[in-house]
């Protein structure tokens, strides 16, 4: 049995167990154990310790290691608070939407391992909209009007960009007419090794209605609004989850075709779209910054942004793409911080509304001191991951063909800065004279740990650079044509 089929395996027996047994303390031990494990073997294939077999229409690459070990990480952590969160009461009396709770967090990851370690695009299709079908449910967790709407909201674009997608991967098929891969499985690497062979009309047409389909679960503007509306309704750890995993499980199949396209006449129009997109994500949260009164959507918001970053950085290409690498691991562990934070505070405050929250640091020592760390690590501000990854995203696009890019990248962010902290600081330090504030002896708790673990990871692995991430990600940018 390989290692693939285990990771697919273990969380599938997890769910089962999660279904049958209704004590939340016996799902919560089966799934932090299923975590682990995938987490370990996770991890020994990234850093070769273990070499798996190929499994069906499984594989695994330079790239799908990095997305599977950050999906792993984030997961682990997300799993470890859950219990502590259940816990908690629900905005309705209904506490339906804790029943499915863990056997949903198992299809969950069963999706995008299965979407992430795929060597086919049909997989990856099915795959795909199978993490849209196991994270929605989640959204509703709370049974609020609200959180209904953000579910069906959510669903409805998403599957929308679902079906862009599949046009998407019929037109690739089409672009293999009269080739030798035409009739033949739609399998990654033979595209790849193929792509000269393929009718340059039919592959424009497959990336654009690919990107724009799956920009709905990355987050890219302008088709960004439903993956928003749901990472600020959803409860703190799935949208953390959101903003860490479901995102680059989506990203992947946009890179897989820009893998295809690279040695061929359509990459200098497919950089095109993915910069113009990068850039319009950015904007969109500057002008969002500008009229914020929304805590959750701010955090959601700021996700929006990084992703542009990421695909700014990935469109750049050169040592842009390798700072976009990068950025995909520290975003993860980052937003897992700002997300359990915003929920602490939403939950304490029992309100989102940024006018409503007050004297964070007075009423929450320990949340508010974090959040306000999560927000210096989410801003760039060394030495947190942020720093080093935009660092090299910013020089690969001052030494690309298109400098000016920088100085409107730049500009928009130091705006973004400027507003974002001005709402961060209104709620962590602004005193409400209506209100008597008395100095709240918070207990450091599961979440609190959770933060602080993964900045440090964070910070570690920023400032050390292990060899083995840095020669993965050389590897990636090697296998996309990066490296000179």
């Amino acid at each position: 049995m390989t290692a693939i089929l285990v990771m697919l395996t273990l969380p599938f027996m997890a769910a089962v167990t999660s279904f049958l047994f209704k004590n939340w303390k016996i799902q919560y031990a089966v799934t932090l154990l299923s975590a682990f494990l995938h987490l370990t073997v996770s991890f020994a294939i990234f850093t070769g310790f273990y070499i798996p077999e190929q499994f069906f229409m499984f594989g695994y690459d330079s790239l799908s290691k990095l997305f599977l070990v950050v999906l792993s990480n984030t997961y682990f952590w997300i799993v470890l608070v859950s219990y502590s969160y259940i816990k908690l009461p629900v905005e309705s009396d209904s506490t339906s939407g804790k029943k499915y709770y863990f056997m949903l967090m198992n299809f969950y990851i069963i999706a995008n391992t299965a979407a992430i370690l795929s060597n086919h695009f049909a997989m990856y299709w099915v795959a795909a909209e199978a993490t849209t079908l196991s994270v929605a449910p989640l959204v509703y967790y709370s049974r609020s009007q609200e959180s209904l709407i953000a579910m069906w909201k959510y669903l409805f674009i998403v599957s929308v960009g679902i079906a862009f997608a599949f046009i998407g991967i019929l037109f690739l098929a089409l672009s293999s007419k009269g080739t030798v891969l035409d009739g033949q499985q739609l399998y990654f690497s033979e595209f790849i090794k193929n792509a000269h062979l393929l009718s340059p009309v039919w592959l424009k047409a497959g990336f654009v209605f690919i990107f724009v389909g799956l920009s709905t679960k990355i987050g890219v503007a302008p088709m960004h609004a439903g993956d928003v509306d749901a990472t600020s309704t959803a409860p703190s750890p799935i949208a953390a989850l959101f903003s860490g995993t479901l995102r680059i499980t989506a990203l992947l199949g946009v890179l897989r075709m820009l893998q295809i396209l690279k040695n061929t006449g359509s990459y200098e129009f497919a950089k095109f779209l993915l910069v113009t997109g990068g850039l319009l994500s950015i904007l969109v949260t500057l002008i969002f910054m500008l009229k914020a009164t929304d805590m959750k959507k701010m955090v959601a918001y700021s996700s929006v942004e990084h992703l542009g970053i990421i695909i700014l950085g990935i469109g750049t290409g050169g040592l842009a793409f390798i700072g976009a690498m990068y950025h995909i691991v520290f975003n993860s562990m980052t937003k897992v911080g700002l997300f359990l934070c915003a929920g602490k505070i939403h939950h304490k405050y029992n309100s989102k509304n940024i006018s409503e929250i007050s004297g964070v640091l007075e009423r929450l020592p320990w949340t508010g001191w974090l959040f306000l760390i999560s927000f210096f690590a989410v801003s760039g501000i060394p030495p947190f991951g942020f720093f080093f990854s935009e660092i090299k995203i910013f020089e690969g696009m001052l030494f690309s063909q298109r400098p000016y890019i920088l100085l409107i990248t730049m500009f928009m962010f130091l705006l973004i800065f400027i507003n974002m902290g001005n709402l961060f600081f209104k709620m962590l330090y602004r005193k409400d004279p209506q209100k008597e504030f008395v100095s709240n002896d918070e207990k450091f708790d599961v979440f609190h740990f959770t933060v602080i673990s993964l900045m440090l990871i964070m910070i570690a692995v920023a400032v050390a650079t292990p060899d083995v991430l840095s020669k993965n990600i050389l590897d990636i940018a090697n296998d996309f044509g990066m490296l000179p």
